[in-house]
């Protein structure tokens, strides 16, 4: 991770239970062409190698993307993500942004943000729990046995 100062990021206290960091995110509509899109980023300390983007907070229910949180640092630096989600930041040293490729069936979709968001945004999320010590937080085997249930065919 880069830059950031976790005592002046915009996140609640590190002794809270989340981190939410509100930001407009552009989406490209047609090359040259975006539009805003209010969106935040949050972070769990229950769930420690995740965060989530959640997309449209203006709607009654916005859609959201959670992954991993070494993805989006590893984005920051490099194409990261090869599945559904991925991050790079720009190759134009004229814009320093932070590009989110989200792949839903039949739906991508680009957006950019200020990479200094992101970047304070994960040192907030290392204030609160930091590299290396995700396994003292959350609780793995309840997690892992939610994702289990949402794949188990219903018996019948």
């Amino acid at each position: 991770m880069t830059g950031g100062n976790p005592e002046k990021a915009p996140c609640r206290a590190p002794r809270a239970a989340d981190c939410v960091v509100p930001l407009t995110l552009a989406a490209y509509t047609a090359p040259d062409r975006t539009m805003p899109v209010p969106a935040r980023l949050r972070y769990h300390r229950g769930d420690p190698y995740a965060v989530h983007l959640d997309c449209r907070v203006d709607l009654p229910a916005p859609v959201t993307w959670v992954f991993a949180r070494d993805l989006l640092v590893q984005g920051l630096n490099g194409w990261a993500g090869p599945g559904d989600v991925s991050v790079h930041p720009s190759l134009d040293p004229a814009h320093d942004v932070v590009y989110f490729w989200l792949h839903p069936p039949g739906c991508p979709v680009t957006f950019h943000a200020p990479r200094t968001v992101i970047e304070d945004f994960l040192a907030a999320t290392y204030a609160i729990v930091p590299a290396g010590r995700e396994t003292e937080y959350g609780d793995l085997e309840a997690q892992l046995g939610r994702l289990l249930a949402r794949d188990t065919p219903p018996a019948g």
